[in-house]
């Protein structure tokens, strides 16, 4: 005959085994104290000059496929649209930006000037005109480190007018 409650005591067996192995197999898991959350700093930089500085690459050396001609040009590039126009796909220009680099952002210059500085490295000034970003850009090693604002060109802003006033007209009765 059969021993009562045998049944019951099995299906506790059972469950504490079931138990012990979920609970063995969860003690590898990671701890609260173990996550690491992403802090603000990796999503927002640190300054307003890394969002652009993030498109240009400043640790490739500088090539003779990134340097202008006399006429401001760039070998192998295509023939610009028109004299000046930027291009298409026009972005921000930001310091250490190679010279042809600033060439597909702006646009062919309206004069070049290829020198050597005093260090006798490659010194390059672009002049820019009758555009928004009309200015004097100046490379050295083929690397954008100044900008100055064309003389002359000072952007223009949009003036306000005061609003109208309305006279104060007598209300028929």
């Amino acid at each position: 005959m059969r021993e009562p409650g045998r049944g019951l005591r099995r299906a506790l067996f059972v469950s504490m085994a079931a138990t012990a192995l979920v609970g063995g197999a969860c003690s590898n898991m990671p701890g609260l104290a173990d996550v690491k959350l992403p802090s603000a700093s990796t999503f927002i930089p640190t300054n307003a000059n890394a969002f652009n500085q993030a498109s240009v690459n400043t640790m490739r050396p500088v090539t003779a496929a990134d340097l202008v001609d006399a006429q401001g040009s760039c070998p192998g590039a295509a023939a610009p649209a028109g004299d000046g126009e930027p291009a298409a796909n026009a972005r921000g220009v930001g310091l250490d930006m190679t010279e042809c680099q600033v060439v597909q952002a702006l646009g062919a210059p309206q004069a070049t000037d290829i020198a050597k500085n005093e260090r006798g490295e490659r010194a390059v000034t672009m002049t820019f005109l009758g555009t928004e970003r009309a200015g004097i850009y100046r490379f050295v090693r083929g690397r954008l480190v100044s900008i100055e604002r064309a003389p002359g060109a000072e952007p223009e802003r949009p003036t306000k007018q005061p609003p109208k006033r309305q006279a104060n007209k007598p209300q028929p009765a």
